[in-house]
């Protein structure tokens, strides 16, 4: 065995080991195509996720992956809204505008209306954890979602955090907004 299989094995065992008590997993986007599929083989969980504004590997198919970009997910008893990409700054796929996220977000009312529990976004709502830099901007959009449907949590990404292991937690009204730059594990009550 050669040492790149031996570390590989080491963190599948260590991988299985700390998430073999989740139920499923979700990305918020900006993560590698071949890394999810890493990570479905290895812990045998469903994934639910969202695209970033930058997509590794996509010539590396997931059709095993739920994307749920501007979908909503009924699973597992949880009401599950995705919500993919970020404000425009360069003109690429996976950027909107305020007024596109907008429309985004009512062709979803219907589904919003019953409820909903998660929001998985790539970007955050405005104010909370974005950085007025041009790139990592939060949507005003969003804050209709948590005044309104008060979902219980909020996962987005896109916010560099100084290293995997700092935690961005932020009471919105009802709503814990997440940014789960690196890892974080979850326990929803339904």
């Amino acid at each position: 065995m050669s040492d790149i299989e031996i570390l590989s094995n080491m963190e599948e065992e260590f991988l299985k080991q700390r998430f073999k008590d989740i139920d499923f997993i979700m990305s918020a986007g900006d993560v590698s195509n071949r890394y999810l599929d890493f990570l479905v083989s290895v812990l045998n969980k469903d994934i639910i996720c969202v695209n970033g504004n930058h997509i590794y590997h996509k010539d590396y198919p997931i059709t095993f992956a739920k994307v749920i970009d501007g979908k909503f997910l009924k699973y597992k008893g949880l009401r599950i809204l995705g919500l993919d990409g970020c404000k425009v700054y360069s003109f690429k796929e996976h950027q909107y505008t305020e007024k596109q996220m907008k429309i985004k977000i009512l062709k979803n009312i219907f589904h919003l209306l019953k409820g909903v529990d998660i929001v998985l976004s790539h970007a955050s709502p405005e104010g909370i954890h974005d950085v007025n830099d041009g790139v990592h901007n939060g949507f005003k959009a969003f804050h209709m979602i948590i005044k309104r449907f008060k979902p219980k949590l909020w996962i987005h990404g896109h916010i560099h955090l100084h290293n995997f292991m700092d935690h961005q937690d932020t009471k919105v009204g009802e709503t814990i907004v997440s940014n789960t730059f690196g890892y974080r594990i979850f326990t929803i009550e339904k």
